[in-house]
């Protein structure tokens, strides 16, 4: 265990407060100066160019930039400041400061051209705005979410919040504060949810993803320490590779230039308690961070208790997360890091004897820098070692009693490289390239019972080597049109694979030993953008994908209720065919708009298909089920109605059906499991932090199923969370959120017995900022 209570992070928090202000002098000066160059991708500086700053409160100053593209804020009160930054023929930018006592901060800003920025809401997203994150996000559909709106979700997970993201769903409607982790694979539009993701997820670059089933722990980054989510929906395997078949999902987290403290702690029916927070301080051209979290739960029933028995209790969790990260920045272009995490999660999951944990320990190194022509590099290395256990029963049908069935630990260890380059020439292209290599080793090592006795012992697992190489173009054609033309090649291998199986009464033992396995995949992608007018743009892209099956499914089973699903080591790559096209427009600033038709073909999906079906036992096995189709809608809109008070909806319909089923014919026009036709999600928020900040989130989605044969419905929902906060003084908050805010209880799984998702979860707390 990492911390025993949360009264140890709790003190571990109040020593990071103490240390950091230590070390921060309090006879500094109490104003300091912000100043700066502006320059164009090519390193030209930028005269003219138009700088406005401001607190957020009354205070704002304009300036311009002199012909040296120099521009400077002198005597400046110590706060947090927004700077704008705009130039004829640029696309708008913008970059938060906090500025600290004495403080002489110098700041390089780069201008693109305006028709670069496909997504009005990435100036918000407080993205890094450098030539390698705009070559990857061209034509394409982004969702982002800034530290107010994570700050006034009613939703205390990650995944829980991106569910107001139409078209985002988990393999299961349950929240990860319930569920099963190897039921958190995530999936957009419609491309079928699963334990294995079909989505990648980053954090600050790295893959979050499970190197071993592809699942993700959305609790190993601390809300506190997200500083923005970015969610970007289509094929993204021309830059991703595998994993990133429907999209990507980007977690930022925060860093600190001044002496910062940022916690959470909270409370809650359910027995439900929280303490997250985030510390940090600059020292020079060290930086240094940790940020931590702990979390428990007495959970609830996930059985209604008309069927509900003696073997049944509430599925309870509690986890433990602490990362502590360095760096040195050399100057604003050059700069190295390094961060260790460790991580601890236990799980009931809702029976006596069923049982889950976890325990994670990660390392990351990484960097950035700058050559004499101008080219951008970045590169990171990272490793994850990963113990996984859980157990599996089988529950009497008066579900009075239940016996043990199946003892798994599951063991596995991965690291990964990245190399990026990214180079801007005559204004005109945008280039970018780079290589990837990651390599998972895992098993699956069970203990098999009947009648109460231990009888096997079964171990099955192997080794994934992955490496990829990709590049693009992207080409400023005019004013109005650009064009990016990009491409990955992907090879991997399976190796060193096999299950052996040893008789507990016997001794004997069989093994089974697979042939070794290369497959390649080539990822092609062509976007096309047109700015017929100020605030409208208008785009199209085609493009591939694929994802490769994990270790998980090609040698790890698993059980749910009275649902068990076996492992296949036969299974082959998903590839996807993909094209959209849609709009996007702004009127007065006030309202932004957005529409997308998009259409997909995924050869070979990886399904979970019925095998045979008893009173007492569903068996299904993976296997490459033939062809399926999602085709849909996306639109959002955003109206500013006031300065305070923002509403914003989005709605999805998607029509994912299964186009060609060789092994079952049967299946050719269902729907896909786990996939509604139609997602709706709106939100209302109030800030206005001297009077109180509020905020409504509303999600509902139509009927799905939950299995392949569509015989098992999971009804259409509605819910509502919502969260009101209100200032303490200068540096504390305190805050009221609720999630459910209706009560109802919304069917999540069918196995075929109904389980239940969360009731009404009602919780408070104080949060603090203490910054210098």
């Amino acid at each position: 265990m990492i911390f025993s209570t949360t009264s140890q992070l709790t003190k571990l928090l109040f020593f990071s407060l103490a240390i950091l202000f230590y070390l921060s002098s309090p006879q500094a000066q109490t104003t300091g100066r912000i100043s700066g160059i502006i320059v164009d991708p090519n390193g030209a500086v930028i005269a003219h160019a138009r700088i406005a700053i401001s607190n957020g409160n009354q205070f704002r100053v304009e300036t311009t930039s002199d012909v040296q593209g120099n521009f400077s804020f002198p005597n400046l009160p110590v706060d947090n400041y927004q700077l704008v930054i705009q130039a004829d023929g640029f696309g708008k930018e913008s970059k938060q400061i906090r500025l600290s006592r004495g403080a002489q901060e110098t700041i390089r800003i780069m201008l693109h051209v305006a028709v670069i920025i496909s997504d009005p809401a990435m100036v918000d997203s407080q993205a890094k705005l450098e030539p390698e994150f705009l070559a990857t996000r061209q034509a394409t559909v982004i969702t982002s979410f800034s530290p107010k709106q994570i700050q006034q979700a009613g939703a205390q997970t990650v995944d829980d919040l991106l569910r107001q993201v139409p078209g985002f769903s988990n393999f299961r409607r349950s929240s990860s504060i319930v569920a099963n982790p190897t039921a958190q694979g995530v999936s957009l539009r419609g491309a079928g949810a699963s334990g294995s993701s079909r989505t990648v997820v980053l954090t600050d670059g790295i893959p979050m993803n499970d190197a071993f089933g592809g699942w993700v722990y959305w609790d190993r980054i601390p809300r506190e320490a997200i500083q923005s989510i970015e969610v970007e929906r289509g094929g993204a395997s021309h830059l991703y590779g595998s994993d990133a078949l429907s999209g990507v999902i980007s977690l930022n987290t925060r860093n600190a230039s001044a002496p910062t403290i940022s916690a959470s702690a909270s409370y809650g029916n359910l027995q439900t308690g929280d303490v997250s927070f985030f510390a940090g301080d600059r020292f020079g051209k060290l930086n240094l961070a940790a940020y931590g979290e702990a979390y428990r739960t007495d959970g609830y029933y996930i059985i209604a208790p008309k069927i509900r028995g003696l073997a049944d209790t509430q599925a309870a969790s509690e986890h433990r997360t602490l990362t502590v990260r360095t760096g040195l920045d050399f100057d604003a272009s050059n700069a190295i890091f390094a961060r260790g995490s460790l991580y601890d999660q236990d799980r009931k999951n809702g029976t006596v004897l069923q049982v889950n944990d976890t325990k994670t320990e990660s390392l990351a190194v990484g960097g950035r820098a700058q050559t004499p022509d101008k080219s951008s590099w970045t590169f990171s290395l990272y490793g994850n070692q990963q113990r996984y256990h859980q157990s599996f029963t089988a529950v009497a049908a008066n579900r009075n009693s239940e016996t043990l069935t199946r003892l798994q630990a599951t063991p596995s260890r991965d690291v990964g490289a990245r190399l990026n380059w990214a180079h801007a020439t005559n204004g005109t292209h945008t280039l970018f390239a780079g290589f990837e290599v990651r390599g998972v080793r895992g098993t699956s090592d069970e203990i098999v019972y009947a009648n109460n006795r231990a009888t096997t012992f079964v171990s099955a697992g192997g080794r994934q080597r992955r490496i990829g190489v990709f590049a693009q173009d992207y080409l400023s054609i005019g004013k109005r049109w650009a064009l990016a033309l990009s491409g990955r090649y992907d090879q991997w291998r399976d190796s060193s694979a096999a299950s052996v199986s040893r008789s507990l009464t016997t001794g004997a033992v069989t093994p089974t030993f697979f042939t070794p396995r290369s497959t390649d995949a080539f990822s092609p992608r062509v976007a096309l953008i047109f700015k017929p007018t100020a605030g409208v743009e208008l785009r199209a892209s085609g493009y591939r994908a694929f994802r490769a099956p994990t270790l998980n499914e090609l040698y790890r089973g698993f059980r749910v209720g009275d649902t068990q699903t076996n492992a296949n080591a036969n299974l082959t790559a998903e590839r996807l065919t993909g094209s959209e096209a849609g709009m996007s427009w702004a009127i007065n600033s006030k309202i932004t708009s957005r529409l997308t038709g998009y259409y997909t073909e995924i050869v070979n999906p990886i399904a979970n298909f019925t095998v045979s079906v008893t009173p007492t036992l569903i068996t299904r096995q993976r296997r490459n089920l033939g062809r399926t189709r999602s085709s849909g809608i996306e639109a959002e809109v955003e109206m500013k109605v006031t300065e305070q008070l923002r509403f914003s909806s989005g709605y999805l319909f998607a029509d994912a059906i299964v186009k060609r089923a060789p092994q079952d014919v049967r299946l050719e026009g269902l729907l896909i499991p786990q996939v509604p036709r139609h997602q709706l999600t709106m939100q209302v928020s109030y800030f206005n932090p001297s009077i109180i900040n509020a905020a409504l989130q509303f999600r509902a989605a139509g009927k799905q199923f939950d299995d392949d044969q569509n015989l098992l419905p999971l009804s259409s929902y509605a819910l509502i969370d919502a969260n009101v906060s209100r200032s303490l003084g200068k540096y504390f908050e305190a805050f009221f959120a609720v999630q459910n805010l209706l009560n109802e209880r919304v069917i999540v799984g069918r196995t075929p017995l109904e389980t239940l998702g969360m009731p009404r979860m009602v919780r408070g707390g104080i949060r603090i900022r203490l910054e210098r």
